[in-house]
């Protein structure tokens, strides 16, 4: 303990020097902070849009269908699910879940009376239970689909902007549908657009439609589902869901297959490897800086106080003290620079956050997305941590310094 207080009072000595150095360590903890706090609001921010934007946390669909193609747009009407009002009930009843939603999913040709026409990926719901479910439609004229399941003739349909464009349609306009029947026949659907939608995905905004569950059953002349998409009241009960619905399917007919959210979203685990790249290659370069400038601060110490040291092994101080109190004065810049660092984060942070800043939007999407730093506590504990290790390490050199002095050498240094 004397010792740890000795280390502390030496670092007061030199207060430029040890204000410097308490800089460096605090800039580079903040900076860290930042870092990490700005990547967990990506990772929570795109698993949210991506689970409220229509996948849900799980789906369950035949297992025939999900081999070999885990995006949801490529499920088939023909390989649906016939009793997928029995299962609804049955997975509704399971606790932690909000709602299952059927699906169905429709491809086809979509023309107008003046001629135009276009290919459209279409899907359909129930605008209830996905309203229930958290899931948001971004609509940007016109109003949302009606919640009662439309009476044949008032069929409606929400386009997206760029195959609105595309046809040449606005909200009130008429539209016909062409789609193939499961049994290979050709049918066609009267529609009015209710209202032009986003996805966020330019690229998917020039095909996607969306349609009331029974209005995409009359087109396909089906009662089938493609698919039930589960959402629960928290994401972090996605596995325990996972094998709890894989545990009650296990015995139906055909075979199910219940698939989450992140194996049909490889856009998601692409973004989040990036991000962790990203964020491991600023930490190594915020670690070699702060390695750099701490352990020359430490040389330059030692450097200046040889004949102090020199005179403390003279009267029957050994090695290890010595090189003990050099390592101690390295453990205090780490442990006050983190929490200077911390405080620091912290208030950066909160400044970030109030500032409302938006980005342009990411290349592919259409809207811009709001700057946010979440808090990571894990992080302000790990920053403090890593930089006793930081610091432990640039102390190496200076310690390895200190233990190769020799007194009369020492006692002779100018």
């Amino acid at each position: 303990m004397k010792l740890a207080l000795l280390a502390l009072r030496n670092l007061a000595r030199n207060r430029r020097r040890t204000a410097i150095s308490l800089a460096v360590v605090a800039t580079g903890t903040a900076a860290l902070l930042l870092t990490a706090g700005f990547v967990a609001f990506s990772f929570e921010g795109l698993s949210e849009a991506m689970i409220h934007g229509g996948l849900g946390h799980l789906e369950i669909a035949r297992q025939s269908a999900t081999e070999g193609r885990t995006a949801t747009l490529e499920r088939s009407v023909a390989d649906g699910l016939d009793d997928w009002q029995a299962l609804q009930q049955q997975v509704e009843a399971l606790p932690g879940v909000l709602a299952a939603a059927p699906t169905l999913h429709v491809a086809g040709m979509a023309s107008t009376a003046a001629g135009r026409s276009a290919a459209f990926l279409g899907v359909a719901g129930d605008p209830v239970r996905e309203r229930r479910m958290g899931f948001t439609v971004k609509v940007r004229q016109g109003v949302e689909m009606a919640d009662a399941p439309p009476r044949e003739g008032e069929d409606q349909v929400l386009l997206t902007q760029g195959l609105a464009q595309t046809l040449g349609v606005g909200p009130g306009d008429r539209m016909t549908l062409l789609a193939v029947d499961p049994d290979g026949m050709l049918n066609a659907l009267d529609v009015t657009v209710a209202g032009l939608i986003t996805t966020g995905v330019q690229e998917l905004d020039t095909r996607y439609l969306r349609l009331h569950l029974h209005s995409a059953q009359r087109l396909l002349g089906t009662a089938s589902a493609s698919n039930l998409l589960v959402t629960l009241d928290r994401t972090s009960r996605t596995d325990e869901a996972l094998h709890r619905l894989r545990g009650v399917l296990a015995g139906h007919q055909p075979p199910l297959a219940v698939v989450p959210w992140t194996e049909r979203a490889p856009f998601y685990r692409q973004v989040r490897a990036l991000y962790r790249g990203i964020f491991w290659f600023l930490g190594s370069i915020v670690f070699a800086l702060v390695v750099l400038a701490t352990s020359n601060t430490l040389a330059m110490a030692v450097m200046e106080r040889v004949r102090e040291l020199g005179t403390l092994r003279a009267l029957g101080t050994s090695i290890g003290q010595v090189a003990g109190l050099v390592g101690l004065e390295a453990l205090w810049l780490g442990l006050i620079g983190g929490v200077l660092g911390d405080l620091l984060g912290a208030a950066l942070i909160v400044a970030l956050n109030w500032l409302n800043i938006s980005m342009a939007p990411p290349p592919g999407a259409v809207d811009p997305i709001e700057l946010r730093v979440l808090f990571v506590p894990e992080a302000f504990v790990g920053t403090i941590l890593l930089m006793l290790a930081v610091l432990a390490l640039a102390a190496v050199g200076p310690v390895l310094r200190v233990a190769r002095l020799r007194i009369v050498e020492a006692l002779a240094h100018t």
